[in-house]
């Protein structure tokens, strides 16, 4: 379905500087487009093809590392060397450039997918005859929810908060909010109020919420599992308004979400039931009983009553690379660069213990994060020990093993099944890896290409709608509900493991909300933007994390000395959002332009 999808939706920008032919070519309102987009069949393929755009990993969704390594909490990571992904490591040392690429695939990619709903939404604004209105109305709300979260993801990172705007000195502007397919008049598009395109963005999602079913309606048709609901879009309603500190608002949008009854936490008190996973060891398939924080991020748990909202992935061994399967390709990023087995070493006649390359060792957990995230929450003991079970459900310490499956079956009966990260064979590194989205040998060993994997990708949790309604609620004053939904999230870490951590707390306050989000979350892409718009980047970047500035690694018999945080290059008033890409400016004729602080 996503070929058909490709012939008929071209990729098309708003913005970005294209071939003058290319635009001319898209005719949006032919006589053969509205026979296509105005029957159920043509309109759902469109649909599919905007939620197509959120699959794009290599375009798309390995920019959303920067919510980790930009905070302190990780270092990049990839191949030895320290060179891999450069525009990675440019955004990760404050130092991007104009023309940095994820900068400018972020704005490509996302603005395609909003041209995209527009698309759909301009056959669809009416009735027509012979379509459900039913189907066209959830068709409508789901395109609606789209293009509020396209456009959410372009304006933090490109726009910023109303709350920033002293900083800058009331220089910042909004990206420009697209709701229609535009004339060639006007594709040089100007940047509006940085209020107007928070204020549209809101409106998308409120629209959307009144357009579609809960959760627990529309995916009663198995067929629509992962789509929009009513649940996601006020989700992420919530959260546009915590991120403009409307404190009320955002309380009172979360606990109708919280209320509805439509999520949980899997695991917590009340949905502690066995978790069980099918694993590939030596002996062939187990089912194997893990904690449910554990379980969230195992294939079997897709679409679980945790996710709000998942981007769609299942493995289906296409060969298409690096876009167009189904697959998701972020667990390859997120596993150890190597791992110590055994190799037959032909010069000594005997198996040898070697650092093999395995993943790809990206997000790797900084020092910074280990000495002082689980600290914060009152989870570690007089001696130091992290006594949160997160930790080990979170983060992989050269100490530890994971799930490894020997391919040469002599191999695999001589030796364990479980195998010692080299946590240092990719310098610069931590020597930590990030345990989340880990692919097991019962997935890995049965993929067609390096993305096939069957992960969702968790854009939203009901975990973070817990803490976006618990930090709203402390700032109302409704200490109540903070309590109760901090401690939600507290209970089901506490269940994961035999600690008795973390305790509940009797009283919040923001900062406990904030340092809960840096745990619960971690390495799920949130954490920079929670410092940058709570205001935090001259304590946390400049100042907290660079204590823990630079480490000794040593991998064999090797010693070097390891950057880990570049706060020192963070400039207050311009590192706080990307550049505007410069193709775009200069495909605009300067109509767009770029943030304080880029040349």
């Amino acid at each position: 379905m996503k070929n058909i999808i490709r012939i008929v939706l071209v990729s098309a920008l708003i913005f970005v500087a294209c071939d003058e032919e290319e635009y001319l070519d898209k005719k949006p309102h032919t006589p053969s487009d509205y026979a296509f987009y105005t029957t159920e069949g043509g309109a759902i393929q469109g649909l599919n093809a905007v939620y197509d755009v959120l699959q794009l990993g290599q375009s798309l969704m390995q920019h959303d590392f920067i919510g980790s390594v930009c905070s302190g909490d990780a270092l990049a990571g990839g191949e030895p060397g320290g060179n891999d992904q450069p525009p990675m490591q440019e955004l990760m040392k404050f130092t991007p450039i104009v023309t940095n690429n994820y900068c400018f695939n972020q704005w490509y990619v996302t603005y395609r997918g909003i041209y995209r709903c527009n698309l759909l939404l301009s056959y669809l604004s009416k009735s027509i005859d012979g379509f459900d209105d039913a189907l066209r109305n959830r068709i409508r709300g789901e395109a609606l929810f789209l293009r509020g979260l396209f456009h959410f993801r372009l304006q933090i990172k490109y726009g910023g908060f109303p709350q920033l705007q002293a900083t800058f000195e009331n220089q910042l502007k909004g990206v420009p909010f697209i709701d229609r397919i535009l004339l060639q008049d006007e594709w040089n598009q100007v940047r509006p109020e940085l209020n107007y395109t928070w204020e549209r963005i809101e409106e998308d999602f409120i629209e959307a919420a009144s357009l579609l079913e809960p959760r627990s309606i529309m995916y009663a048709a198995p067929e629509n599992v992962g789509r929009a609901t009513k649940g996601a879009a006020l989700a992420m309603l919530a959260k546009t308004y915590l991120f403009q500190e409307k404190w009320q608002l955002a309380y009172e949008t979360a606990k109708e979400v919280i209320n509805s009854n439509e999520y949980y936490l899997e695991g917590e008190d009340g949905h502690n039931d066995p978790y069980i996973i099918t694993r590939l060891t030596k002996e062939g398939e187990v089912q194997v009983q893990v904690p449910g924080y554990k379980w969230i991020w195992q294939a079997e748990a897709n679409n679980c009553a945790e996710s709000i909202f998942d981007v769609q992935h299942f493995q289906d061994h296409t060969t298409i690379w690096p876009e167009g399967m189904e697959g998701n390709i972020i667990p390859r990023y997120y596993g150890p660069r190597a791992v110590m087995i055994y190799q037959y070493n032909r010069d000594i006649g005997k198996d040898t213990l070697m650092a093999t390359e395995y993943f790809w060792g990206f997000i790797l957990p900084t020092k910074y994060f280990v000495s002082t995230a689980y600290r914060d929450i009152g989870c570690t003991d007089g001696d130091g020990n992290i006594l949160d079970p997160r930790f080990k459900l979170t983060v992989v310490t050269p100490e530890d093993s994971v799930p490894y499956y020997y391919a040469d079956p002599e191999m695999r009966a001589k030796y364990p099944d479980s195998v010692k990260v080299a946590g240092y064979y990719n310098n610069p590194a931590t020597g930590n890896i990030t345990w989340k989205y880990y692919t097991d040998p019962y997935f890995n060993e049965i993929r067609t290409t390096l993305g096939d994997m069957p992960q969702t990708y968790k854009i939203f949790r009901f975990a973070d709608l817990l803490l976006i309604g618990a930090e709203a609620a402390v700032w109302v004053g409704q200490q109540a509900d903070a309590l109760n939904w901090i401690n939600r999230v507290r209970n089901r870490a506490r269940n994961a493991g035999n600690t008795g951590y973390p305790l509940p707390l009797t009283a919040v306050t923001k900062e406990d909300v904030w340092a809960e989000r840096r745990v619960e979350l971690a390495f799920e892409n949130h954490q920079y933007w929670d410092i940058i718009r709570t205001g935090r980047a001259q304590k946390v970047i400049k100042e907290d994390a660079m204590q823990y500035q630079t480490t000794t690694n040593e991998f064999n018999g090797v010693v070097t000395t390891v950057t880990e945080q570049f706060g020192d290059n963070f400039v207050i008033g311009k590192s706080e959002l990307w550049p505007i890409p410069q193709a775009e400016i200069d495909g605009t004729n300067g109509s767009i332009t770029q943030n304080p602080g880029y040349y």
